[in-house]
């Protein structure tokens, strides 16, 4: 069940039903990424080398073995061209803080999800690489 139809049921209830809670928990991180790597047609080799990082560490990354820092899911959420919703979730299931505008570096990654800035052009506005 989508998040959404959740909510609404949520309101509509008098009595909430926890057990309707627990049928619809949400997906882990390695779950939700792996599902919109799936829906955007990325390969977990060209998500890696994309990433910068060593071919083992990156699958572990993907696999759910380690958990990406906050960098590597923004840079992540760049590469494969997410909306900012999908890109505060993401973060949000890796347990990372979500982006922030009033914080520079979150003001520039928001500016380069909303205009669909390539990702090179993103990282170097970004991080200066």
């Amino acid at each position: 069940m989508k998040t959404e139809e959740l909510e609404s049921k949520i309101r509509r209830t008098k009595s909430l039903d926890m057990k309707l809670i627990a049928d619809n928990a949400p997906p882990s991180f390695t779950e939700y990424l792996h599902n919109l790597l799936t829906e955007t047609g990325t390969k977990h080799s060209d998500l890696i080398r994309a990433l910068n990082v060593d071919r083992n560490y990156g699958y572990q990354l993907l696999n759910g073995t380690r958990t990406p820092t906050r960098v590597q899911i923004l840079r992540i959420a760049l590469y494969i061209k997410l909306d900012l919703k999908r890109t505060q979730r993401l973060l949000n299931l890796a347990g990372r803080e979500a982006l922030y505008v009033r914080r520079p570096e979150d003001a520039k990654t928001v500016h380069c999800i909303e205009h669909h800035t390539d990702y090179k052009t993103a990282c170097e506005f970004i991080w200066g690489e």
